[in-house]
């Protein structure tokens, strides 16, 4: 059995933080001179921060009546302890690390749908991914050894533990490293580790230094599914519905404007996030639809139980919002 490592310290920290502090201690969301309600959000780096950053530029959260405030983080859990300590609004994570902090007893809920994965596997914006020089051609070649994570004990465990399962493997048959993203090719190339999950943009540009794609975790669980997810302390969404819900018009907004036009969401990518122009035309785009995906939710809550991430499913009434 993995160790809980950071997801579990993160929970562990937001439970005290809800002791402590009653769910929450920092001063509600306000609206200022402009009429704009300031909403402090972290999300994780690549195409999720991307994603936040371009529908703000585009005034899709002005529309809405909110001025985003955007921080990055290295995703999973470790945003949680600020949720929940009031210096987040909004917190940008993982379905898996979400559900298991709602399973915890943590007073948070999912309030929109962040990333999904393309409905064809080829766009998929998660690779598994080996140096120039591995011979390994698929997952089920590296039992006993490392694969780098970006966090520990939440989506990859799940999109990892179903392609290890299809291998013949077990749950456990990999060594599970968490390195950040931007750090991940350089230290397969190294051999720090025998392969990565990486996501976009970091994928394209690891193409470009010879790593080789040995799978798509994300499409292989289920083509479309969703990834990411937008929480926010249930203090807040009870007390401000109104903001949730336009926090969700600004997410959906956004969602629909880069599937309609893609191409200016390429386009804005080397302003928004120092792309180079040249990747930008290349990188996988992701999914987004703004609403959470119950059936995905309930596909990965399955297997969470099954590799006793959680007891139990989670009531998705109470655990989603709106």
């Amino acid at each position: 059995m993995r160790t809980w490592s950071r997801l579990g310290a993160a929970v562990a920290a937001a439970a005290l933080l809800t002791t402590a502090c009653g769910g929450g201690s920092g001063s509600a969301p306000q609206a200022g001179e402009d009429g704009l309600t300031t909403l402090r959000i972290a999300e994780t780096a690549g195409a999720p921060l991307n994603f936040l950053t371009y529908g703000d530029e585009q005034g899709h959260f002005a529309n809405a009546g909110i001025d985003l405030e955007i921080s990055s983080s290295t995703g999973g859990a470790t945003v949680i302890p600020q949720l929940m300590s009031g210096d987040l609004d909004v917190a940008g994570s993982n379905i898996v690390s979400g559900i298991i902090a709602i399973s915890q007893g943590l007073p948070i809920q999912m309030v929109a749908a962040g990333t999904s994965t393309s409905e064809d596997p080829e766009q998929d914006f998660s690779a598994l991914m080996v140096a120039p020089n591995s011979t390994v051609t698929g997952i089920g070649q590296l039992a006993g050894q490392k694969v780098a994570v970006n966090s520990l004990r939440n989506i990859n465990d799940i999109v990892l533990g179903n392609q290890l399962e299809k291998a013949g493997l077990s749950y456990d048959s990999v060594q599970f490293v968490e390195i950040p993203f931007p750090d991940m090719a350089p230290a397969i190339q190294r051999g720090d580790v025998a392969a990565g999950l990486l996501i976009e943009p970091f994928i394209t540009v690891a193409e470009g230094q010879g790593l080789k794609i040995i799978g798509r975790p994300y499409s292989d669980l289920r083509p479309g599914l969703q990834i990411g997810t937008y929480l926010m302390r249930q203090d807040l969404v009870r007390s401000n519905p109104d903001l949730m819900q336009r926090f969700q018009q600004a997410v959906k907004a956004t969602a629909d404007s880069i599937a309609s036009d893609p191409q200016s969401f390429r386009n804005a990518l080397p302003r928004i996030s120092q792309t180079d122009p040249a990747l930008a035309e290349k990188v996988r785009i992701n999914l987004w639809r703004g609403a959470s995906d119950r059936e995905s939710l309930r596909l990965v809550m399955d297997l969470m139980v099954q590799y006793k991430l959680i007891d139990a499913p989670v009531d998705l009434d109470q655990a989603v919002a709106g």
